[in-house]
């Protein structure tokens, strides 16, 4: 409510991602969000969801959209009708024009402020950049207060997660658990009540300074480094 969060425009109120991935560097993302919009801008800045994805790398997909009303209501979103995609303009910033960089967006008419949106996205990653390696980066604190979000990985033993970091933390908000699960490790991170962050004029990437997790299979350095001077041979 505005009552208990007066400084944010929306809130995360729960958010589910699970990513799988196999000893060939192939993963699959399933990420189940609910956000809960208190304000008009928090209306606007909800309207339209986007998904990132670069061919023949990754294709991404939102599998359910709804809205669902301060009385309990849920409205369906027609995901097909309200989608859209476009090539990604904000590399020409770095003058870079890649036609496979995408961008998938989705409309949600109707958003008032009051409502709570809920999307179902999956992510999959068909061809690793670095062959028989899998990463990932995960954003943990943001300009939204965060209630709940609950990031697992599922990792095959044949390719397990030899680099772990949590940056900046937020002390307290995040438990880490892992557990094994047959042939896989699940590694499961669990975070609560994360205040929102704000801005500064100038600062760097938002993604570089707040609270986040980098996973990766990838040794070390010098693993990247042969694998790229032998690429460029």
């Amino acid at each position: 409510t505005r009552e208990k969060y007066p400084n944010a425009d929306d809130v995360l109120v729960d958010d589910h991602i699970l990513n799988q991935y196999e000893p060939d560097g192939r993963a699959v993302t399933w990420d189940d969000t609910f956000v809960k919009v208190l304000t008009e801008k928090g209306k606007e800045d909800n309207q339209t969801l986007t998904l990132y994805f670069t061919l023949p790398y990754s294709t991404a997909a939102f599998k359910l959209v709804q809205v669902i009303k301060p009385d309990g209501a849920v409205v369906a979103v027609d995901v097909e009708k309200q989608s859209r995609v476009m090539v990604d303009r904000s590399q020409m910033s770095a003058n870079i024009y890649d036609p496979n960089d995408k961008i998938l967006s989705v409309g949600v008419p109707d958003l008032e402020v009051g409502d709570m949106v809920r999307y179902v996205a999956l992510k999959e990653l068909v061809k690793p950049r670095v062959p028989n390696t899998w990463s990932e980066y995960e954003v943990l604190e943001y300009t939204s207060p965060m209630k709940h979000y609950l990031y697992e990985v599922l990792a095959p033993k044949a390719l397990p997660l030899r680099r772990i970091a949590l940056k900046s933390e937020v002390k307290g908000t995040v438990t880490y658990t892992t557990e094994e699960r047959g042939d896989r490790v699940r590694h499961r991170w669990e975070v609560r009540d994360v205040p929102r962050m704000y801005e500064e004029p100038n600062m760097p990437a938002l993604h570089t300074v707040v609270q986040r997790l980098l996973v990766s299979t990838i040794p070390d350095w010098e693993y990247v480094s042969k694998w790229y001077w032998n690429l460029s041979e």
